[in-house]
């Protein structure tokens, strides 16, 4: 009996607190193109050529190599020094997602899963460095070379 009181109180008032404070209407309700992001100011295509001619594996010695990945995506930003990268890195060995910036003429990605995750950097004079790093093992791969 002594819940009966707080009960009834619960049910009355719950349908007030879980009501909107603002009726939408046809005329308030969101558009499709309201409810997407304008697109950036400044766009880019990005097709990157690598050529990477060292390979080092954990601490053994480095050793020549010919990897030759291709970068591909698109860039976007408010500024057009400052860019928003989604790429792919495509190479005989694998394919890639990679995300990350690009500033002015520099770029910095990284992509992959918790088994293999991939780092790639480019300075603004084409010098650059990719590392793999192996979750199983724990293994590290880097290589050296140019982006252009």
């Amino acid at each position: 009996m002594r819940w009966i009181l707080p009960l009834a109180l619960l049910a009355t008032t719950a349908p007030a607190l879980a009501q909107d404070s603002v009726a939408t209407t046809a005329e308030t309700a969101p558009t499709a193109a309201a409810a997407t992001a304008p697109a950036e100011p400044f766009q880019q295509t990005i097709a990157i050529a690598c050529r990477f001619t060292w390979e080092c594996v954990e601490n053994e010695p480095c050793t020549e190599t010919e990897f030759t990945p291709d970068i591909t995506g698109n860039a976007g930003g408010a500024s057009a020094d400052a860019l928003t990268v989604q790429s792919q890195m495509v190479s005989d060995a694998e394919t890639v997602d990679m995300t990350g910036t690009k500033q002015v003429k520099a770029l910095s990605l990284t992509g992959g899963g918790f088994d293999a995750r991939h780092l790639l950097s480019i300075a603004a004079d084409g010098a650059s460095r990719y590392t793999v790093h192996y979750a199983d093992g724990p293994i590290v791969i880097s290589y050296l070379g140019t982006c252009k």
